[in-house]
């Protein structure tokens, strides 16, 4: 079972990794992501917006970005104590994510800091209280949902 839940999730990942799943799946629909800037570096479709570089599905560079993190995952995998093995994923991703935040392509940051740079220095995530409530109707269908699983 684990097994085919990584074989499904392969797919997504394969995605990602060529710049994002917004231009892997909407080629057909303008998206936010998704600006339809024709032929820049012989690739075919949609250009991906990631912070303030705008280049095409499967470009080299995200494709390297993204073979980084396989790489740190790998390493630390290979290399790593056990509480590192444990979380290798998160520690590989991060590693991408710094990778991105200190490079850039063409004077372009890969991450974009301005809702960063904008935000407030301090917040009280407690001033906004949520009601909480019981939806009778949910019932059946999670006990169901229960017993199927």
């Amino acid at each position: 079972t684990v097994i085919l839940i990584g074989v499904a999730l392969t797919g997504t990942g394969m995605k990602y990794w060529g710049g994002g799943v917004v231009c892997a799946e909407m080629i057909w629909k303008q998206h936010d992501q998704a600006i339809e800037a024709g032929d820049i570096n012989q690739i075919p479709g949609p250009m991906c917006l990631n912070g303030e570089v705008l280049l095409g599905y499967g470009h080299t560079v995200f494709v390297g970005l993204g073979f980084s993190v396989m790489v740190a995952l790998v390493f630390i995998e290979i290399f790593g104590s056990t509480f590192m093995k444990n979380c290798n994923v998160v520690l590989a991703l991060l590693f991408g994510y710094l990778i991105a935040g200190v490079t850039e392509y063409d004077g372009n940051n890969y991450v974009d800091a301005t809702k960063i740079t904008l935000a407030e220095p301090i917040t009280f995530l407690w001033v906004n209280t949520f009601p909480l409530g019981f939806y009778a109707p949910a019932v059946i269908p999670m006990l169901i949902a229960f017993m199927v699983t």
